[in-house]
């Protein structure tokens, strides 16, 4: 077993391996052959059978610097995703103690305590002062 072990680091040595792109293109691979089950569409089997062939691929491309490049642009466009998604979650959550309101001026999300009526607010990023009504 350890010979078998020591070949494959061997082989590995100067190759890419696993990142976060490559997670991603596996998951999103399984799940385009499991909504194949159900639609069992030729063009999505091909599909997710190419993102698979890529993932591997990238998993063992010598090409370092190309497969860190394609993994930084990956995790800059998945982290905005992500932060809407947890801005969204977090909005769900704290719905019955506080409000959101964007800033006219600058455009920032304020969380404010929700107290029905009137209230003048100051946005903590730009200082401009506006007026705002809570209904609920």
């Amino acid at each position: 077993m350890d010979n078998f072990k020591y070949k494959l680091q061997r082989f590995m040595y100067g190759r890419y391996g696993i990142d976060k792109l490559y997670y991603a293109l596996i998951v999103l691979s399984f799940v385009l052959l499991l909504v194949n089950i159900f639609v069992s569409s030729l063009i999505i089997n091909i599909l997710a059978w190419i993102i698979l062939v890529y993932a591997i691929f990238r998993t063992f491309s010598r090409n370092v610097y190309k497969r860190r490049i394609e993994n930084e642009k990956f995790i800059r466009i998945w982290n905005r995703v992500k932060a809407k998604f947890s801005f969204a979650a977090r909005r769900i959550r704290q719905f019955k103690a506080y409000v959101f309101h964007k800033c006219p001026h600058c455009k920032a999300m304020l969380r404010l305590p929700r107290k029905a009526g009137k209230h003048k607010v100051e946005c903590p990023r730009c200082h401009n002062e506006f007026d705002m009504r809570v209904i609920l």
